[in-house]
């Protein structure tokens, strides 16, 4: 409609120019139209809604922005910026605890509930760290030693409990993926070098997958370290999802991307699909995927085909604001916002 107006209004200048000086200006103003309604269009393969796949289900809302959320089947886990962390009972929707302490930004979190331990990162401490808390009373954490060295700057991590029975924890920070082991204490950490910065990773038992940024992907040995393949990708890679053979990124303003790692030593480019907003968090689980994308809101796509992911639905940050993260759980995504976590629905 505005388009068509935007031609209405240049056909009538030109049947209009002998007004003299009037046509300059008639001239600019056209020209001030046509960039408005450009700038005002979406990108070109922006997927058109479908018909209520997402639904809405609840909100666990937040006092900071949920700048991420780990969920497991009882609890909802957020750490939430300036706010510190929250602790929501999944099954009742009812809040457990908010907890402030000594945070001064909490930025992500893990939980290792056969441990009874939580962890968040908190990016802006003195010193920044991975703060610790014995949470088998969830009403009531306590803080435990915190983990700290090398703790600056980190942009992803992850904690599991090993087979000994040892919780293990793992984040890369500037140029480094470190590892170590947390027994009440930490007992310090180990590290690999790669060649630039690096963001997000996912791993199995042999292989690190880690987005390099602007330099794509690296694939590393776990038990040596040697490096084993780096695949550039369009855009800045931020967040990797290992999903059976295939790698699903995330990578800001190029959206997402799918590699093909069958093969880890000759990891394929298969597949992009551009996004509205910064594509920033990654999850998946069955034939479901979601991004959240930043001011594009959450995307849900079909993985059935895993090289070839289909779009089906959409939820714009004008419902649910700013996404960071998102956590997919049967046929339900746990998306954290600037508003809280948002519990939505798959309908097919």
């Amino acid at each position: 409609m505005t388009l068509l107006l935007g031609i209405t209004f240049f056909n009538q200048i030109f049947l209009n120019k002998n007004e003299g000086s009037n046509f300059v200006k008639k001239i600019i103003s056209v020209l001030i139209l046509i960039l408005l309604v450009i700038a005002g269009c979406a990108k070109l393969n922006e997927p058109t809604a479908k018909a209520q796949i997402l639904t809405l289900e609840y909100l666990y809302p937040s006092e900071g922005y949920a700048m991420d959320t780990f969920v497991t089947d009882e609890y909802v886990y957020i750490a939430e910026d300036q706010a510190g962390f929250s602790i929501h009972d999944r099954n009742a929707d009812t809040l457990i605890t908010r907890f402030y302490g000594d945070i001064e930004n909490a930025r992500l979190i893990q939980a290792v509930e056969e441990d009874s331990t939580l962890f968040v990162y908190d990016v802006y401490g003195s010193p920044a760290a991975i703060m610790v808390y014995d949470i088998r009373d969830y009403n009531n954490p306590q803080t435990k030693p915190n983990i700290t060295g090398q703790t600056g700057g980190i942009e992803d991590f992850t904690c599991y409990l090993s087979a000994s029975g040892e919780t293990q924890v793992i984040w890369t920070h500037e140029n480094k993926i470190r590892y170590g082991t947390y027994n009440d204490i930490w007992m310090g950490s180990f590290s690999y070098n790669l060649p630039k910065v690096v963001k997000g990773f996912d791993y199995d038992s042999t292989y690190y997958y880690i987005a390099g940024d602007e330099r794509g992907v690296y694939v590393l040995d776990r038990e040596t370290g040697e490096f084993v393949a780096n695949i550039d990708t369009p855009g800045k890679a931020r967040s990797v999802k290992l999903h059976n053979n295939f790698l699903y990124i995330v990578a800001r303003e190029a959206g997402l991307q799918v590699i093909d790692v069958s093969d880890p030593q000759e990891p394929i480019l298969v597949y992009q699909y551009d996004t509205s907003g910064y594509a920033q968090g990654i999850d998946a689980y069955g034939n479901y995927l979601a991004v959240a994308s930043g001011g594009g809101g959450i995307y849900l796509f079909d993985i059935y085909n895993p090289a070839r992911p289909e779009y089906k639905d959409r939820i714009d940050n004008q419902i649910i604001g700013y996404t960071y993260d998102v956590v997919v759980k049967g046929t339900t995504l746990f998306v954290a916002t600037r508003f809280g976590v948002y519990r939505i629905y798959i309908h097919y």
